[in-house]
């Protein structure tokens, strides 16, 4: 077998996203960039995207995927849900960004929502999963706030900010 269909076989294993150190981190993000071609050509192909929108949508899913889920939160992908969507664009999205706002954030929620649809199509996902990645994605008007909010901080008001949508429990 080549080592691009193990490494495609393993893209698709839950298993695959077990992160003990930093190698495992190493090879999850190299994973989950084989998943996301695996999703834009799902896109492409099952979803008669052109090729501009799926990219749209799959670099969305990649910073949330790339940048937070697996490096920060330590999350397999598969085991995504809605408390993990609320965090990255309720805190982190938000903190981690010189200009955060609500066009760039529903992208990448838009890239989400496309990803866990991805996933449900190859039962990676429950439907359990998926609907509340949906509510949670859904929640822009609590998005909107979250950033307005955390641009009115003032003075020692960022611990209340942090506090209302904590990225740990």
């Amino acid at each position: 077998m080549s080592s691009a269909a193990n490494l495609t076989d393993s893209c698709l294993n839950r298993d695959s996203y077990r992160l003990a150190g930093l190698d495992d981190e190493i090879r999850a993000d190299q994973l989950c960039h084989e998943l996301l071609r695996h999703c834009y050509l799902h896109l492409v192909e099952k979803h008669d995207l052109t090729a501009e929108e799926a990219s749209h949508l799959c670099y969305g899913v990649s910073y949330f995927l790339c940048e937070y889920l697996i490096p920060e939160a330590r999350i397999n992908p598969f085991d995504l849900g809605a408390r993990d969507v609320r965090r990255f664009a309720g805190h982190w999205y938000i903190i981690r960004n010189m200009e955060p706002n609500l066009i760039e954030l529903t992208g990448i929620l838009e890239g989400i929502l496309a990803f866990a649809a991805f996933c449900r199509d190859r039962e990676l996902m429950t439907d359990e999963q998926i609907a509340a990645i949906e509510t949670a994605c859904a929640e822009l008007d609590y998005y909107r706030e979250r950033i307005n909010s955390f641009w009115a901080i003032e003075k020692e008001g960022y611990d209340a900010w942090r506090a209302a949508c904590p990225l740990r429990d």
